[in-house]
C-alpha cells in the first residue's frame, strides 16, 4: 500500500494519481532486495509497485528449484510442515488477498502453482505493512531480545483467515 511510500508527497503516495493505477518503481537495486540477498546469500530479486490500497503487501514469489516436484501438493505440504508451528504464518491453499489482510498481525502464503515440468514454483505471500512488516515485527523482536515470550502483546490467533 502507499502507507510504504513515505510522507514526502510524490506520484507513489498521491491518492488522486493512483486511482485505478498500479505504478511499478525502483525496479532493480530495491533498498530490500540487497538485505534479502544478504541475509539468505542468495540472489533475491523483486520488482515492486504501489496501488491505491493504505496498507498491504502483496508479493508474488517465482522459484527455480533444484529437483522437480510431483504436483503443487507436495509443494504446498513443503510449507504446511515448514511453518505448522509459526502463528504468524498462515499456508492458504488459494491466494491471499491484500484487503483481506489489512490489521491482521500474520504473513499469508498461498496461491501456489507448480511449472509443468516441476521446477518451477510459483506462490503469493501478502502482510500488512503497517503490523507485520513493522510494529507487530519490531515487538516479536525486541521480545525476543528481552527474553520474553516472544508472541507477548501480539494478537495471536491461529488459523485465522
Amino acid at each position: 500500500g502507499y502507507s510504504g511510500a513515505g510522507t514526502t508527497p510524490s506520484d507513489k503516495n498521491d491518492a488522486d494519481k493512483l486511482r485505478d493505477n498500479l505504478m511499478p518503481y525502483q525496479l532493480t537495486g530495491h533498498v530490500h532486495e540487497r538485505e534479502a540477498s544478504h541475509q539468505l546469500g542468495l540472489p533475491v530479486a523483486f520488482m515492486p509497485h504501489v496501488a491505491a490500497y493504505f496498507r498491504g503487501i502483496t508479493l508474488t514469489a517465482h522459484m527455480s528449484l533444484v529437483r522437480a516436484l510431483a504436483d503443487v501438493e507436495t509443494l504446498r505440504a513443503l510449507y504446511r510442515a515448514r511453518y505448522a508451528r509459526e502463528p504468524l504464518l498462515h499456508v492458504l491453499d488459494a491466494a491471499p488477498w491484500v484487503s483481506r489482510i489489512a490489521g491482521r498481525h500474520h504473513v499469508e502464503i498461498g496461491g501456489f502453482t507448480l511449472g509443468a515440468d516441476g521446477r518451477r514454483a510459483v506462490l503469493v505471500v501478502t502482510l500488512d505493512n503497517l503490523l507485520k512488516g513493522a510494529a507487530t515485527q519490531a515487538l516479536q523482536n525486541l521480545n525476543l531480545a528481552l527474553g520474553f515470550a516472544e508472541f507477548e502483546g501480539i494478537p495471536v490467533a491461529v488459523g485465522e483467515t
